[in-house]
């Protein structure tokens, strides 16, 4: 039993040296390169109509939104066939730049050692790192290789495409409104020209432009024609003290009083309605109806095509600008691995299973007794 704990310490003494021997002499050194940038989008400056408002994202989560969606895109498949092309990490991954127990290589069977497509884009994705800063509104993007130009070089060219793809996620956005836009506009085109052609029917049938102008004309004749008719009472009246009602005189001016009335009279009926016609009043609130709904229907078409305007210049502008607040450069050293950390971490868990082992066959032995 004491042969056996000794051969036991033996063996995790020489997986702790092998283990030590390995981060110090053995695991690939990553140089590590970041660069710190942020989203700027133009059209925040740019004043907007009541309807953009309402077609428009809201501007206070979206530079989260275009972080996130910047995040999936540099870790996506597209990114890595972009890099793939230019820095080669399908040679890199399975080449001696990597330690031989973290490269792939397609002799090994093992699933995570195997030199796949997914294999590579998991050991790229592990290398980069992209971190969104909320109260700063940037993004810190890194990316870790055994080659410190090689790792500057590759976050200048992610930040650089990430500045091209950003534009071109808004423009295929931008298009997508564009389309709806100028469905939108055609159908309230629509509803205005059929407003206005109901407007104008209204108008022949009615033989009128506008029955406000209407009623304000007759009552402005029918004021005319009272103060007339005072005045001619107050004139029949003072004549009628001197002068006989049966001569010429007081008979016209009876004639020209009985005129004034039955004109009123006339006035006052068509106002108020008569003949088996629509009342005026009733016209007049069918007439602002129309009027109003022509007056909507015009105001959110004008509203529409402005909106249809201002899309138009947005497909072809690059709207979100990636602005580089820190540009990346090349590191002094490496930053993984972190060889003190590792080897405690080594020394805990050996230290760990060793113990386990050992009181394992102390219950062994004291049972055996």
């Amino acid at each position: 039993m004491n042969i056996l704990k000794y051969v036991i310490k033996l063996l995790f003494l020489g997986l702790f040296v092998l283990s030590i021997y390995y981060i110090f002499f053995i695991e690939t050194e990553k140089y590590e390169s970041q660069s710190i940038v942020m989203i700027k989008d133009l059209s925040e400056e740019q004043s907007s109509s009541a309807l953009g408002s309402l077609l428009m994202a809201g501007t206070s989560s979206e530079s989260m939104t275009d972080a996130m969606l910047l995040e999936v895109y540099v870790k996506s498949s597209d990114m890595f066939e972009i890099l793939d092309k230019e820095f080669n990490f399908t040679e890199y991954y399975s080449g001696d730049d990597i330690d031989i127990f973290s490269r792939l290589s397609d002799s090994i069977a093992l699933p995570f050692y195997s030199e796949t497509y997914e294999n590579l884009l998991l050991k790229y994705t592990n290398d980069l790192s992209v971190v969104y800063n909320e109260p700063s509104n940037t993004i810190k993007i890194s990316f870790a290789h055994a080659n410190a130009q090689i790792s500057k070089n590759i976050v200048e060219k992610i930040t650089e495409y990430s500045a091209e793809i950003l534009n071109q996620f808004e423009k295929e956005n931008t298009e997508v409104a564009l389309s709806f836009l100028e469905k939108l506009e055609r159908k309230k085109h629509a509803l205005f020209i059929s407003s206005l052609e109901t407007l104008l029917v209204y108008q022949n049938k009615h033989n009128t432009i506008d029955p406000t102008i209407d009623i304000k004309s007759k009552s402005t004749i029918l004021g005319g024609l009272e103060s007339e008719l005072i005045q001619k009472n107050v004139e029949y009246n003072s004549k009628s003290q001197y002068l006989n009602k049966s001569t010429a005189e007081m008979k016209l001016l009876e004639r020209n009083i009985s005129y004034i009335q039955k004109s009123i009279k006339e006035i006052r009926r068509k106002i108020a309605g008569g003949d088996g016609k629509a009342k005026l009043n009733v016209s007049l609130s069918d007439f602002s109806l129309l009027k109003s709904k022509l007056e909507f229907d015009k105001e959110v078409y004008m509203q529409t095509l402005i909106k249809l305007e201002e899309t138009k210049v947005l497909v072809n502008q690059n709207r979100k600008n990636l602005i580089v607040v820190s540009h990346p450069r090349i590191a002094d050293s490496y930053i993984y691995p972190n060889k003190i950390k590792d080897s405690v971490s080594v020394l805990i868990v050996l230290s760990f299973i060793y113990g386990i082992l050992s009181l394992i066959i102390v219950i062994i032995k004291d049972h055996k007794d």
